[in-house]
Order: C-alpha cells, then sequence, then structure tokens
C-alpha cells in the first residue's frame, strides 16, 4: 500500500512539473478591426507568450507576442477589405478556435458604400436583477444578427475594479465577441471612481474617446460617463481637450462627406423618461447640430427615440440590468418609448440607414429609417429652387445706387398683410430713406410652410407670429410687433449700413430637417391642449356670433322647437363634417397655417393667452347680457354681416328644406372661413396623418378637437331650444347673486386648471 502511494505522490509531482497548467481566463474577443487588419485579445491566468493564426484562402499567416504577459493584444495585419477568415489563439501550448464551426472568425470593414450591420445596446451589467440572464438573452438575440461589430454603450460590469465581474463579462459576451469587432465606452460603474479595470481590456477606454470609420460610416466614442456627478466639467466643456478633438475630427473632409455620422457615449443628452445632463444638452447638442451628427447612441435603462433639431437620439439601455421608468420630460417628448430588455439592430446600406430595437425575446420594439443628409447639398439646393420659385420681389423706397436691404415677409392673404406691402412697407421706407427689397412668400403656397421653418432656423426664433419679418439679423411676428420694430430697425441700418449688413443672416443656406421640426411640434400635443384648442376655436368670435344671430332670427320669424332643433343640428353637423373632412382629405393644403407655432412652447404659451383673454371676454360679454346690454357685446359679427344674415334667414324662412340647406351651407361656409383663425394645434395634428407612425394618435387628436369645437354650438342652440334667454339669466342672476358669483369663479378656475395642466 505504502508503494502505492508513494508512485502516486510522485506521478502527481511529475505532472505538475511538466504539465501546461496555463488557463485562458478570458476567451478571444477582436477589437480595431479595419479594412486590412484586426486585433484579438484575450487573456491567461499566469503570463505567457501569444500567437494568432489566421485561416486564409491563400493558407495560415501566423502573428506571435515576444513577451510573456496575462493580457493579450495580437495585431494580425495583411487582410482584404469585406472579407472573413477563421482564425485560432494559441498560447503555451494551448489553442483555441480550430474548428470553424465554433465560430472564430475575424471580418473586415468593407469599402464605402457597401453594406453592413451593427448591434448597440449598454448597461449590460446585472445590476439590481442580480443575475446575467437578461444580458445572455440579449447577446443570444444579438448574435442572430450576424453583426460585424458591436457598440457597447458602457457599464459592463457592476464594479469596475473587480476581475471577477468582468470576466463574467467577457464570459457571457464570447459567443459574439470572438467574431464581432468591440467598440465600448465607460460607464460610471465601468470607471468605480478611478479604480475600474476597464482600460486593461480596452486599452482606448484610458483617453475615453476615439473614432473609426466603417464602409464610409464615420463612428465617434465620446467620453461621458458621469456628466451629472463625479465626472469632470473640464473634460466635457466646449473648449476641453476632448470636444476641441473632436470638432478637429468633424472638420475633416472624410466625415464631411460620410454618408452618417454617429456619435456614442454613456451618458444621455437627450431622454425624456430619465435623467439627461443640462451641462450635455447646452453644450453637446449644438455642436452635434452644427457638424451634422445623425445619430447619437448612449445609455439608460430602458429604449427611446426622439429627435431634436435633425439629430436623432437613441437610448438603448436594456442589455441587463434593472429597468427604470420614470415620469416623461415634456419639454422632450420621445417618439418611441419600451420597457424592454432589448438591443439595437442597425443596417446600413449605400442611402439608408434602418434602426431597429429588437427585445430579447425578438419582438421588434421600434423602426426607423433615416437617409443620407449630411452637408446635404442636394437638400440645400431644392431649398434655395424652393426659395427662387416662390418668392415674389418687391423693390420699395428711393431710387438710389445703394444694394437695397432685404427684408423677408411671410404672410398669407390677410388685411394687415396687405397693408404692409402696399402702404406700410413703402412708407418706412421712404422716410428712413432706405431702398428695400422684400421677398414676399405667400404662405398658401405649398412649401412656404417649409420655407418659413428653414428661414426660423437660420436666425434662432421660431415662435414668431404671422406675419412674420425677417430683417438683418432680427426676427418680428404679429401686427403690434412689425409696427414697433421694423422702424427701428430700418433706422438701425441707416446709422452704420455696413455694420448692420455684416451681421444680417441669409435665410435658406443651410439645410434643415423641417421634418423633424414638425414631428416635434405634433409630439408637444397633448390631450388636454387639443381639448381646450377645439373649445377656444368653437367660441371663435364669428362661428359663435352666426350661431346666436342665427337662432335669434329664426325665433323672430316664428321657429319652433322643432326647426331650431333641424338648424342647429344640420348647422353644427356642416361645421364638424367640413373640418374633419379639411383634416383627413385636404390637410397639406392648410399646412401653412402652424408655421408660427413650431416650437412646442411657443404654441403652449400663445394658447394659454388666448383662451384666458378670449374667457375674460366672454364673461364680460355675458355679464353685459345679464345687465341687458347685449348691444354693447365685445365678440359679435360686424353690422354689415348681421344685416345680410337678417335678409337672408327672413327670406327662407317659410321653407323648411330652405331653411335646412342654409343652415348646413352656412355651417360649411363658416368652417372655411374660421379656418383661416385656427391651426395653432389643428394643422399640427393634420399634417401628421399622412405619417404611418403617427397616423392612429393624429385621427383620435383630430376626433377629439373637432367634438371639442362644435360643443359650444350644442350648448347654444339647446338653450335657445328650451327657452333659455339673457333676460331669465339676468333674473336668475338677481335672486341667487352670491351664488352666481361663487359658481362662475369656481367654474373659471377650474378651466384654469385645466387648461394649464393641459397646456403645460
Amino acid at each position: 500500500m505504502r508503494i502505492f502511494l508513494t508512485i502516486t505522490v510522485f506521478f502527481c509531482l511529475f505532472l505538475s512539473v511538466f504539465a501546461n497548467t496555463e488557463e485562458l481566463v478570458v476567451a478571444p474577443y477582436l477589437l480595431d478591426v479595419t479594412m486590412d487588419s484586426a486585433t484579438v485579445a484575450f487573456e491567461t491566468e499566469t503570463p505567457v507568450a501569444g500567437k494568432v493564426i489566421v485561416l486564409g484562402k491563400e493558407g495560415e499567416s501566423t502573428f506571435a507576442e515576444a513577451a510573456e504577459t496575462t493580457m493579450h493584444f495580437i495585431r494580425v495585419t495583411g487582410l482584404e477589405p469585406s472579407q472573413t477568415y477563421r482564425y485560432q489563439v494559441i498560447w503555451g501550448e494551448n489553442e483555441v478556435g480550430a474548428a470553424e464551426e465554433e465560430g472564430y472568425q475575424i471580418t473586415t470593414a468593407g469599402r464605402a458604400g457597401e453594406s453592413f450591420t451593427f448591434v448597440v445596446y449598454g448597461d449590460p451589467r446585472p445590476g439590481d436583477n442580480k443575475t446575467q440572464r437578461f444580458h445572455r438573452e440579449v447577446v443570444g438575440q444579438a448574435a442572430l444578427v450576424e453583426p460585424v461589430f458591436s457598440l457597447i454603450l458602457g457599464d459592463m460590469v457592476d464594479d469596475g475594479e473587480q476581475a471577477s465581474l468582468w470576466r463574467q463579462f467577457f464570459q457571457v459576451e464570447a459567443p459574439l465577441l470572438r467574431r464581432t469587432a468591440c467598440y465600448t465606452v465607460r460607464g460610471d460603474n465601468d470607471v468605480s471612481l478611478g479604480k475600474g479595470l476597464h482600460a486593461r481590456y480596452f486599452p482606448k477606454l484610458e483617453k475615453g474617446y476615439y473614432h473609426f470609420s466603417w464602409s464610409g460610416v464615420h463612428f465617434i466614442a465620446l467620453d461621458a460617463w458621469d456628466a451629472r456627478g463625479a465626472q469632470s466639467r473640464d473634460t466635457l466643456m466646449a473648449e476641453s481637450e476632448q470636444m476641441q478633438w473632436f470638432l478637429s475630427v468633424m472638420s475633416q473632409p472624410e466625415v464631411k462627406k460620410a454618408p452618417f455620422r454617429v456619435v456614442f457615449t454613456h451618458d444621455p443628452i437627450h431622454i425624456s423618461r430619465g435623467r439627461a445632463s443640462e451641462l450635455l444638452r447646452r453644450v453637446w447638442h449644438p455642436l452635434f447640430k452644427q457638424y451634422g451628427v445623425d445619430v447619437v447612441f448612449s445609455s439608460w435603462h430602458l429604449y427611446e427615440r426622439l429627435q431634436h433639431e435633425g439629430v436623432t437620439y437613441i437610448v438603448s439601455g436594456g442589455g441587463g440590468a434593472e429597468l427604470l421608468w420614470q415620469t416623461p420630460d415634456p419639454a422632450f417628448p420621445s417618439q418611441a418609448e419600451a420597457r424592454r430588455h432589448h438591443f439595437c439592430r442597425v443596417d446600413v446600406s449605400a442611402g439608408a440607414m434602418t434602426l431597429r430595437a429588437v427585445a430579447s425575446d425578438g419582438t421588434v420594439l421600434d423602426s426607423l429609417t433615416l437617409a443620407p443628409r449630411a452637408n446635404d447639398g442636394q437638400a440645400q439646393a431644392r431649398m434655395q429652387r424652393a426659395a427662387r420659385r416662390l418668392r415674389r420681389e418687391i423693390r420699395l423706397g428711393p431710387l438710389s445706387e445703394e444694394t437695397p436691404l432685404p427684408v423677408y415677409l411671410f404672410s398669407y392673404d390677410c388685411a394687415f398683410c396687405r397693408r404692409l406691402l402696399e402702404d406700410l412697407f413703402p412708407k418706412w421706407a421712404t422716410e428712413a430713406e432706405v431702398p428695400l427689397i422684400v421677398e414676399y412668400y405667400d404662405l398658401a403656397l405649398r412649401g412656404g410652410y417649409d420655407l418659413l421653418m428653414a428661414a426660423g432656423a437660420d436666425f434662432g426664433r421660431q415662435d414668431a407670429d404671422i406675419p412674420t419679418v425677417f430683417v438683418g439679423k432680427d426676427v418680428f411676428g404679429g401686427e403690434s410687433e412689425i409696427l414697433s420694430s421694423v422702424p427701428e430697425a430700418l433706422a438701425e441700418y441707416k446709422q452704420a449700413p455696413d455694420a448692420y449688413r455684416a451681421a444680417s443672416i441669409t435665410p435658406f443656406q443651410t439645410h434643415h430637417d423641417t421634418v423633424t421640426m414638425r414631428e416635434q411640434a405634433f409630439m408637444s400635443l397633448a390631450l388636454g391642449m387639443v381639448l381646450g384648442a377645439g373649445l377656444l376655436d368653437g367660441v371663435n368670435p364669428c362661428a359663435f356670433t352666426t350661431v346666436i344671430f342665427l337662432i335669434s332670427y329664426l325665433s323672430l320669424t316664428g321657429g319652433g322647437r322643432r326647426r331650431m332643433l333641424v338648424t342647429g343640428g344640420l348647422f353644427t353637423a356642416a361645421v364638424f363634417v367640413t373640418y374633419l373632412a379639411i383634416g383627413l382629405v385636404f390637410y397639406r393644403i392648410a399646412g401653412w397655417l402652424t408655421a408660427d407655432r413650431v416650437l412646442a412652447q411657443g404654441v403652449k404659451a400663445v394658447l394659454f393667452v388666448l383662451v384666458v383673454g378670449l374667457a375674460l371676454l366672454s364673461a364680460r360679454d355675458f355679464w353685459r347680457c345679464l345687465r341687458g346690454r347685449a348691444v354693447d357685446m365685445t365678440l359679435q359679427l360686424p353690422g354689415f354681416l348681421k344685416d345680410r344674415m337678417r335678409a337672408r334667414i327672413r327670406r327662407f324662412a317659410r321653407n323648411e328644406a330652405l331653411i335646412g340647406g342654409a343652415a348646413f351651407g352656412l355651417g360649411v361656409v363658416i368652417a372655411g372661413m374660421e379656418l383661416v383663425c385656427t391651426g395653432q394645434v389643428y394643422i399640427p395634428i393634420v399634417t401628421m396623418i399622412s405619417e404611418p407612425q403617427y397616423r392612429a394618435e393624429a385621427v383620435f387628436y383630430l376626433l377629439c378637437y373637432n367634438v371639442a369645437f362644435i360643443l359650444p354650438l350644442v350648448g347654444v342652440f339647446l338653450a335657445a331650444v328650451y327657452g333659455v334667454t339673457s333676460q331669465k339669466l339676468g333674473a336668475m342672476f338677481a335672486r341667487h347673486v352670491v351664488w352666481v358669483k361663487l359658481g362662475l369663479a369656481g367654474l373659471f378656475v377650474v378651466m384654469g386648471v385645466f387648461l394649464g395642466y393641459g397646456l403645460f
């Protein structure tokens, strides 16, 4: 027995001395893949020398390390673009990846214009879930896509200084990363208060920012891992080393002409249901907009897609950690969102980039296709051709050799607009002794609305009322602002014409994504605002007083309850059908009406002021009626219209069919007339009916708006039918004056709270 034990111990010692016991603790993964090279990385337990054997069409190529180390980064060169190579990794006497079915392969970057697919996800760490299950599911689904590389948006581990956690991360990622290039940014958990091991596995994360190109598309990694907390603001400001590097990269000719420019980082710049850095919004977004960034990927514990001033922001943080779902920020509404573990699949071709958010079970949560727009010379040329086609040049002022001062006027056919062109501009030009060339754009013409939005973007103001005047570097909107400010601007020009021209802005020189601007206007709407706008437009003076006079004259000519019900029903139905038809069928001809309400805050503020103003006027008129002074009402039709309506209603008073037809026709006419006075909410709704992703919501909003629009009409008709008069209301007021006052005060408070909540 002792002899047997001695032999066994001796044999074990022999194996421990002569056997190779080196262990591969991080399986091979790919970094820095280009058209002709790649880096194969892996980690061993103890220092050894490693090598990579590439198996190509022409045989094997071996790339070996000279020194022994635990972290191995072996550069493979001499590859061909758009090719796939099998490879083996050898360390000591061991090897991995010899069999083709094991999937150890390198796919090189393609030439400009060639198609490719990549995946994006963030926060793959376990987090509060305390399990790698969701991370493993996401990686499994992503591997089915067969991407050429992956963008991992940080927070790869819960604690970046724990090597064991990094090894768990790579263990889950192994089926994907052994055949897919990996490009990462660091998150706050990876940094771990400066003690993280992220740079050990991804050397480019030592600095944190870098860039690469794939088939002509340019990708820029930026380092924002905790902009709201521990990260120094000096690394994020516009003058920082990082952002100066970013500007130099974006200024390179090959980046400028790239079909797409993609930025990826950890911290969100814009997000609705999460936390974003105001610093990044203030500093980074304007630079992204200025330099034509197409897509920005960032991480937070959900999926969101939103577009802001032409830049598409994708938040993809469903890689494995717990999901979070905060109250949305109304200032930055998302176009799509999901509380699911997921990744983003991105397919790039010569003419498009298609993004899909894919859940861990394979369900497609969202889809978006972008067209190349960087320095879009064709789009810019189209805009300039549209400006030349739509403008009407009018030369005004004294004859001189001085070059006329350009003035850009956007309006429709309104009385003040005609007065501007025929009287005020000539008068101001003569008084200031300044020759003008007025470029007039009629917003009723197709394309006029887009030009107004583009000019507003150039001048930096989108909330001006209609008509809108652009002169020098200033924007003036609405009758009162134009009357007070344009003469002052001409006087300023007269004092220093050269300096004024030097600071002037010439519109239509830069392409703007007006489609996105329309989407933002629509996404800023809320149900409360839609209902409030419908009620506001429903008590518009012209339509409302038309109803009142129609009922009054029916009563005077002997119209009974039945006749008034029929007349009121036909009139209300005509108004409803007309507005609905315009919204569903003829919305394109009215798109220009929203030009003065592009920005959501402008829409909400103006609507709130209009609602409050009209409510106060209505309250004053109501008080006058109770006092027997109905003739002093503010909200009423002009006298000549009253006379015409009186004559027509009396003419048809004896014929039921004619009365019904007249009521329906009058409803159509009134609705058509009132379309000019609406649009703050109505037109942003109907312009989105043609967009499939917004159609259902837009139709719902349209129905709600129209129902709210006819409610005041229905109320007036029913009140008249059942004998409610101002005399009866006055008598009731005299008997119960205190309760009436309290009721009215409460009503206005409730309306104010409701509208304030809906609008803001």
